[in-house]
């Protein structure tokens, strides 16, 4: 088998365990995790909230953002040497998610000061699109962090010279 046939191979087991992943996580938060996890922010949100004067939680908005949980976790399990790094896997996760929940923290601080401001007039929509639109990207970009060279490894059949390793 070619580099450039093994490339592909994982490249497609890359894919089948990404959607795999991604249906598998995104029943269980619609199902069950969505109308937990307020709950779970609860304890570090509401002192928050107090410290820097919100004084309303806008949820039934934030909560369809707070998703981009969903591709995070699957683009993680999903990664080649997943089980084989296992340490590695766990910390990516746990690290990825925190910065994840803080940034739904802070959306909802956005959110609350563009509302308070515009309340859900056109301003308000061209202020925050761009907010709502790094948090929905950002589950990417910390996968792309976590992982740099899984990247050129997926796709290096794309490339003409030398194929990298992945050693993580």
């Amino acid at each position: 088998m070619t580099a450039g046939n093994k490339s592909k191979r994982e490249l497609w087991l890359f894919v089948l365990k990404l959607v795999f992943f991604t249906v598998i996580f995104g029943l269980l938060w619609f199902y069950y995790v969505q109308e937990l996890y307020p709950y779970l922010l609860k304890p570090v949100v509401f002192p928050f909230f107090k410290w820097v004067g919100v004084k309303k939680w806008r949820l039934s908005i934030l909560l369809d953002h707070f998703t981009n949980i969903i591709p995070y976790v699957a683009l993680v399990c999903s990664s080649p040497g997943f089980f084989k790094n296992w340490k590695k896997s766990i910390m990516t996760l746990i690290g990825g998610l925190l910065i994840l929940m803080a940034g739904h923290i802070a959306l909802s601080w956005i959110d609350y000061h563009y509302w308070s401001k515009y309340d859900t007039t056109k301003p308000f929509f061209r202020r925050i699109f761009h907010f709502y639109l790094i948090n929905d990207a950002l589950p990417l970009g910390l996968w792309l962090m976590f992982y740099p060279r899984l990247l050129p490894q997926l796709f290096s059949f794309l490339r003409f010279g030398k194929r990298v390793p992945y050693n993580s």
